[in-house]
């Protein structure tokens, strides 16, 4: 009768105790370790690809102005026009000039000598002479200056003209490289972004599954202790248990790997429950019978 209580309180120690020990054994799943993923927006790509295209075709336009530009600045310094045209105007009208003050000069110095040598009768039409000749020489005299200062203008923008030409064509072949450089730079950036959209994505790493530790049921330890007589009885008990459990414990981690510990309920809960409730009814079912037996003794 004592054995047979014994035993029925093992049976229901093991019935509370078991889900308890498998709950505790129960895998904990990590979160996997984050993978850096490459992945491309296509998005992206096609801004790029914009960028590429309007870059090329940038770069087409500058090639052309420079190609014109230094065509014309070619022709120009070839033959400098108008430029050329109204320094050699100056330079003849400066020459024109300078012959002119040359004879206003000579006859200015003639009728100053005439002046000085005349007659008292013919000192009037002398003086008058010389007044007249001094007069076209002051004026030779101005217009040789303002054709020298002509020519002197007339030169230099013809140089400057020429330094303009020079610059327009380091400007076309500065804005050419420049170009140049930006459409590299656009082509190697979508290069960039189509190899690394052609790249396959890396998953996740999981980590293994932690196996369950193995539990010591309190019922073992209990049917240890009963008699030979009843240890036919008690490996039945033991057996039916050990299934129960065994089975809660593989529901327990049968859950899927790919499946994080914080995303929900554990899966290993109706089967969890299904063996406890299989182990309280077996120990129902088993003080029942050893309360059963004395009345039939009795009677």
């Amino acid at each position: 009768m004592n054995l047979r209580r014994s035993l029925v309180s093992a049976v229901l120690v093991a019935a509370v105790v078991s889900p308890a020990a498998v709950l505790s054994a129960a895998p904990a799943f990590a979160e996997s370790a984050s993978v850096t993923q490459t992945r491309s927006d296509s998005g992206s790509i096609a801004e790029l690809e914009q960028a590429a295209a309007a870059a090329a075709k940038a770069h087409t336009a500058a090639v052309a102005n420079e190609a014109e530009v230094t065509a014309e600045a070619t022709a120009f310094l070839k033959d400098p026009q108008p430029y050329q045209g109204r320094l050699q105007e100056a330079r003849a009208a400066a020459k024109q000039a300078a012959a002119t003050r040359e004879t206003t000069d000579k006859e200015a110095e003639e009728a100053a000598r005439a002046y000085g040598t005349a007659k008292e009768e013919d000192l009037p039409k002398a003086r008058e002479r010389m007044l007249k000749a001094f007069e076209a020489a002051n004026a030779a005299t101005a217009a040789d200056e303002k054709a020298k200062a002509a020519v002197t203008a007339a030169g230099k923008a013809l140089d400057d003209a020429k330094v303009e030409a020079f610059r327009r064509i380091s400007t076309a072949q500065e804005a050419t490289k420049a170009a140049a450089a930006t459409k590299a730079a656009a082509d190697k950036a979508l290069a960039d972004a189509r190899a690394a959209a052609a790249k396959p994505v890396e998953k996740p790493v999981e980590k293994p599954a932690e196996q369950p530790a193995a539990g010591t049921p309190a019922s073992d330890t209990a049917a240890t202790k009963a008699s030979t007589a009843t240890r036919a009885t008690t490996a039945s008990n033991r057996s039916t248990t050990s299934t129960s459990t065994a089975t809660a414990t593989q529901a327990a981690t049968t859950g899927s790997a790919t499946e994080l510990a914080d995303t929900g309920p554990n899966p290993a809960t109706p089967y969890l429950a299904l063996g406890s409730g299989l182990t309280l009814g077996l120990g129902a079912a088993a003080l029942y019978v050893s309360r059963r037996k004395p009345a039939r003794s009795a009677s």
